[in-house]
Parts: C-alpha cells; sequence; structure tokens
C-alpha cells in the first residue's frame, strides 16, 4: 500500500515538474510569432462561417445573416 501511495506521489511530482521551463530569449521569438495568438484563431472561424453561410445560402447557427449570392 504505501509503494504504491509512494509511486503516486512521485508520478504527480514528476507531472508537475514537466510544466516548468524556463524559455530562453531567443526561443521567445518563436512563441511571439502572430500564429501563436490565439485571438486571431477567432477571427479566422468569423470568417470561415461568413464563407461558409454565404456558400450554403443559409445560416447555421453562427449568428450571421445573408443569402447564397454573398451579399450580406
Amino acid at each position: 500500500m504505501v509503494g504504491g501511495l509512494m509511486r503516486g506521489v512521485l508520478f504527480t511530482l514528476a507531472l508537475g515538474l514537466t510544466g516548468c521551463v524556463h524559455v530562453a530569449p531567443y526561443e521567445r521569438e518563436d512563441l511571439a510569432r502572430p500564429g501563436m495568438d490565439t485571438e486571431r484563431e477567432a477571427a479566422e472561424m468569423g470568417f470561415q462561417a461568413h464563407v461558409q453561410d454565404s456558400r450554403e445560402g443559409a445560416t447555421g447557427g453562427a449568428g450571421s445573416t445573408g443569402g447564397g449570392c454573398g451579399c450580406n
């Protein structure tokens, strides 16, 4: 019983330590790229919903209006 508890504690400790990472200054360039920005993804999803609405000629619960002609 104590061996299983000790393994569980060690596993949890090892799992917790893997999330702590030191990022060097030259590596921060990769994290600051526009593709890493989550706000841009929301804008892309809105654009894709608009394209889908225009192609289908109906709205699919995305909250936008329009017809098949693409003129909203």
